[in-house]
């Protein structure tokens, strides 16, 4: 009996540490993606803040 028990410990030990490195590599993933999309929202908001800057410098130009 203790043989199944310890074989089952062991398969699980396994199974988590399995687990384990699929979660860290996903978290790996995920973290790179995170900065992908900050990167990303941070040129958007630059473009943004360009975009606006030329509108209100014509609209300026065209009111003088």
């Amino acid at each position: 009996m203790i043989k199944k028990i310890e074989k089952e410990i062991k398969k699980l030990e396994i199974l988590k540490e399995q687990k384990i490195n699929k979660r860290n590599q996903l978290d790996e993933e995920l973290s790179e993606i995170t900065t992908q999309l900050k990167e990303l929202y941070s040129l958007k908001n630059q473009y943004e803040k360009l975009q606006n800057s030329t509108l209100h410098f014509f609209e300026k130009s065209e009111t003088s």
